[in-house]
């Protein structure tokens, strides 16, 4: 299938600045125009692909770009009825920063930046299982100036190439009527007075399931648990609605667990939680 087309996005902004006290409040507008082309394929339930590209022509993403495309394919070996696929994802993209990344008047930040344009390139490949319940991942990206908000909470950008790699595990586990829902995040970021990132995280969920009542009431009761090594995680600025890097308190190293009981009742859910029973 093939696909293409144009596209027009219409932004109405409103950012204070101090001439509007003489002339009076004013909105900035911008008439963006972009293009589209975007194909795919599939062969029978093996192999498949898809991608897209986007081009903006005029407004204030002039010149802006993304392409993204992906692959998959899959297999079926004996004993496996639901097959095994494997994924790749490919992104690369130029963009202008957010308009309100630029331009700010308030009472606690004054800016007018003319930022770069921040390129992305993002690598992903995905093996999914699930007839063992089982999903592997990795990913790479490499970013040049990209925007950040400082631990002054002021937009900043990075005029540096860094890159981000990432990779998780994924592994269910029944035993009877006890499940064991497992995920392992690793994580490395090049600069992480960018982009600041725990190392590894653990996202786990186990639980016992049974029929309270045949057909008609099913329960689960466990627990919820999340754990990350140390790192200066964002804190937020309401000011600005935005999250800002600090460097003032390490969050982490310490596992957080939440107690439930998940009751299906005909069509009905009930869900009962107590967070943080481990403090």
């Amino acid at each position: 299938t093939v696909s293409g087309g144009l596209g027009h996005q219409y932004l109405n902004m409103y950012g204070f600045q101090q001439p509007y006290f003489l002339s009076g409040n004013t909105n900035s507008t911008e008439n963006n125009m972009y293009m589209y082309f975007g194909a795919g394929g599939k062969f029978r339930r093996y192999f498949s692909w898809d991608g897209i590209g986007v081009f903006n022509f005029a407004g204030y993403y002039q010149n802006d770009f993304s392409i993204d495309g992906k692959v998959k394919f899959s297999s079926y070996p004996k004993g496996m009825p639901q097959g095994m696929h494997l994924t790749g994802k490919l992104h690369i993209s130029q963009e202008r920063p957010n308009f309100f990344f630029n331009n700010i008047h308030s009472n606690h930040y004054v800016w007018n930046n003319n930022f770069e344009k921040t390129t992305q390139t993002r690598i992903e490949g995905r093996l999914e299982i699930p007839d063992w319940k089982m999903e592997l991942y990795a990913g790479y990206a490499m970013l040049k100036n990209n925007t950040y908000f400082d631990s002054l909470s002021i937009v900043r950008q990075n005029p540096e190439a860094m890159s981000i790699l990432s990779a998780y595990v994924k592994k269910d586990i029944q035993l009877w009527k006890l499940h064991f829902e497992n995920k392992i995040l690793f994580q490395v970021s090049s600069d992480k007075e960018v982009v600041p990132l725990p190392e590894l995280a653990l996202d786990l969920r186990y639980y016992f399931q049974f029929d309270l009542v045949k057909n008609v009431l099913k329960v689960q009761v466990g627990a919820d648990g999340t754990f990350t090594t140390a790192y200066y995680a964002p804190a937020y600025n309401p000011v600005t609605g935005q999250f800002h890097n600090q460097v003032s308190e390490l969050v982490g190293n310490t596992p957080y667990i939440d107690v439930f009981a998940n009751l299906q009742w005909k069509n009905a859910s009930i869900f009962l939680k107590f967070t943080n029973a481990n403090q």
